[in-house]
């Protein structure tokens, strides 16, 4: 837009110069005159289709204006348009008595139904990188305009860069006032257009800019508040990573946010954003969670093209109700984001996620359920194609059940201390994890007194054993400890401690597992090296004296099983 300006600017000098009336302009030498002052700023072929000059007031108006592309971008195969730019009409108005000490005052400059075509190559250059980095002569530094406005635009944009494929994006309905344009200084501006698909003009940025920097534009100082209301979200899902599980089929946005600074330097935001109407569907539309809302309450993010980089303090993330809270950094934007962040929350419901996030149970177990709330503390660094993840998942609040397996009822303590490796462009991971728990109830403890009858074989009777052990499906772990690794729908258990294994008569025994559990098919395959409790040790020895001979130096009676099969038909249990 600044090029344009000088652009108008210099014709008016011109002519100003030229002691020629207005109806005896020389149209032919004022094109070719005003060509080569206005090459000296902006390195564009500039032509149009009618050219009216007047001085009292002094002004120029110009029909059917347009720009040439850049050259470079000429032949571009995602280039569609004829020109860069064009505009139906554009009219100027300057003081005269300026010109005299080498100064421009525009009192109106006015663009009626514009139109530009941005183009965003694969390395990220632009086809207005020549406009951005062209240094500015030193009449720009005196240029003064009081009143600009330019109404009835349109922005169309290619981008390359987008994972998608390319992604094309027209903005339109676009008005953009300026007051107390100065170079030097600061001026006022109110911008307001419609996003892609919206129905109606609904983003609007008020506020200050300047003053304008001599080499960088995107150094440009910004004091204003950015106001988004319902913009579709649809448009933009080019820019998202490719081969993900779920992606939104609906969806509109709405921010309200403080900025101030420059892209270059430094751009600080704080205010909200809000995601409603989202839905998330597989990619074949075999499944869909429920519709939601997402909140971003933005602390004081800074984000700078200097560094490539943005900070984000204390942002505060609530989807669906669950509430958690992002503190970090995201570097090498925009070409190579990498995040290096904290996530944190209390009282997150899992039920609530899994409703917009169904796809998750396809990293559970079958028949797994679960209810209550958990607390989780993650520290995340990485991209969509390498992230790694440690952190602490207290699931004391949650009540869990795997049919066959074990339950945990809500407030009996569920720690988790977790590694991760995983791919989010593909959704693989693969994890470590350190168990503790109290207070689990096991439902599979037939398969403990089974083991003990294949083990002690004919040296006791089922009666003798069922005096002891009494038949029960369940049991009550005191205490599990342990690690627990997951890579690709397969959870293996490496020396899972469950101490303290009772009945409503006592203790019964303690126990270490090792083994597999498919996630899919529910297969297993486990290792399980048991001893029984002293007193039921003692109880058997007293009704079998046999068996003394099978205790060990604290009296108690060991015994290893195999279990295998599957949870949800039948398991089988053996000797090692």
């Amino acid at each position: 837009m600044r090029q344009k300006t000088s652009c108008f600017a210099l014709l008016a000098t011109w002519i100003w110069l030229n002691p020629c009336a207005a109806d005896t302009v020389d149209e032919s030498a004022a094109r070719k005159a005003g060509e080569a002052a206005v090459k000296s700023v902006i390195p564009r072929k500039i032509d149009y289709n009618k050219l009216k000059f007047s001085l009292v007031p002094f002004g120029v108006k110009v029909k059917e204006i347009t720009l040439s592309e850049n050259e470079r971008f000429a032949k571009h195969p995602l280039r569609t348009w004829p020109f860069f730019a064009r505009a139906q009409e554009v009219s100027l108005t300057a003081d005269l008595l300026p010109l005299f000490i080498g100064r421009i005052s525009v009192n109106d400059l006015a663009i009626q139904h514009f139109q530009a075509n941005i183009l965003v190559d694969k390395d990220y250059s632009l086809n207005v990188g020549d406009l951005l980095q062209q240094k500015r002569g030193p009449l720009m530094n005196w240029l003064r305009i009081k009143n600009f406005h330019a109404t009835d635009g349109s922005i169309n944009i290619v981008d390359a860069t987008a994972a998608q494929g390319a992604a094309k994006l027209s903005f339109d309905k676009i008005d953009a006032r300026f007051t107390g344009f100065a170079v030097k200084e600061k001026f006022n501006m109110d911008i307001s257009l419609r996003t892609p698909q919206a129905t109606q003009t609904n983003v609007s940025l008020r506020g200050m800019a300047g003053p304008l920097n001599s080499v960088k534009s995107n150094q440009m100082p910004i004091d204003g508040v950015l106001t988004v209301n319902d913009a579709p979200i649809l448009p933009f899902l080019a820019y998202a990573p490719k081969n993900l599980t779920a992606y939104p089929v609906s969806g509109v946005a709405s921010m309200k946010l403080q900025l101030k600074g420059n892209t270059w330097d430094g751009m600080s935001s704080q205010g909200g954003i809000q995601f409603d109407n989202m839905i998330l569907a597989a990619p074949d539309g075999t499944q869909r969670g429920k519709t939601f809302s997402m909140a971003l309450d933005i602390g004081h993010n800074v984000f700078s093209l200097k560094r490539n980089s943005l900070d984000i303090n204390n942002m505060a993330m609530t989807i669906h109700g669950n509430k958690m809270t992002v503190n970090g950094v995201v570097r090498g934007i925009p070409k190579q984001p990498v995040m290096d962040i904290n996530l944190r929350a209390n009282g997150l419901e899992p039920t609530k996620m899994e409703e917009v996030y169904p796809f998750v149970r396809a990293y559970l177990p079958k028949n797994l359920s679960y209810s209550g709330t958990t607390n989780l503390n993650i520290d995340a660094q990485g991209d969509t194609n390498n992230l790694t993840a440690t952190g602490l998942l207290d699931s004391s609040a949650l009540g869990v059940l795997l049919p066959e397996v074990f339950e945990k009822k809500q407030g009996s303590k569920l720690k988790v201390d977790f590694n991760a490796k995983l791919v989010p462009s593909q959704f693989t991971i693969k994890a470590s994890a350190k168990v503790q728990g109290e207070d689990i109830k096991m439902l599979n403890a037939r398969l403990f007194k089974d083991g003990l009858r294949a083990v002690l074989a004919n040296r006791l009777t089922t009666k003798q054993l069922d005096h002891v052990f009494k038949t029960t499906e369940q049991l009550n772990i005191s205490t599990v400890e342990g690690v627990m690794n997951y890579e690709n729908n397969y959870i293996r258990l490496d020396n899972m401690q469950l101490k303290q294994l009772s009945d409503n008569q006592g203790i019964v025994a303690d126990a270490v597992v090792t083994g597999s559990l498919t996630v899919n098919s529910l297969l297993v395959r486990w290792d399980v090296n048991a001893r029984l409790s002293k007193e039921r040790s003692q109880q058997l020895v007293k009704i079998a004296p046999n068996l003394a001979t099978l205790t060990d130096n604290d009296g108690r009676i060991p015994f290893a099983f195999k279990v295998e099969g599957y949870l949800d038909k039948e398991l089988k249990v053996s000797l090692q």
